[in-house]
């Protein structure tokens, strides 16, 4: 889920974020890791704000069985002006786990088909999205935009 720990609103990114590098003032972080290592499973944690030198991204982490992370991925630039809030992050993600190579995204990165075909080329077998929307349009948006990404890999050659 984007935003898991806190509402999706622009009232609570910055009162919600956490600072990775500080434990004590991370709670999302902390926590994650302490599942997956309990656990014995990957855990691909949703998205949360992050603040790092007085930036906000939103942030999707991935910790390992072994509750180490694995990957941390910020969401590019978006539009409805999340960029008013949070910063883009500038490189793709990819993580290779013990259940095979997970590719990450956040919400609206779905929309670049040109994300998606690289991490198929880098040999992504699964590509998460973890996503804020409402229930009105959310499963059909969801829906139309998979159907519309299958379409595009396939007549590119790509699936």
């Amino acid at each position: 889920m984007e935003m898991s720990n806190c509402p999706y609103s622009n009232d609570y990114f910055a009162k919600c974020a956490e600072d990775f590098e500080d434990k004590t003032a991370s709670p999302s972080f902390t926590m994650l890791p302490e599942i997956a290592s309990c656990c014995g499973i990957t855990v691909v944690g949703g998205s949360i704000p992050e603040l790092n030198n007085g930036q906000l991204y939103n942030t999707c982490c991935v910790f390992g069985p072994d509750g180490k992370l694995k990957a941390k991925h910020r969401k590019g630039d978006i539009s409805f002006k999340e960029s008013d809030f949070f910063t883009a992050g500038n490189k793709p993600t990819i993580v290779d786990t013990d259940i095979g190579r997970i590719a990450v995204g956040i919400c609206h990165d779905i929309r670049f088909p040109e994300l998606a075909m690289l991490y198929r080329e880098k040999g992504a077998d699964m590509i998460c999205y973890p996503g804020a929307f409402n229930m009105s349009t959310g499963e059909l948006l969801w829906e139309l935009m998979q159907r519309a990404r299958k379409v595009y890999l396939v007549v590119c050659g790509v699936s």
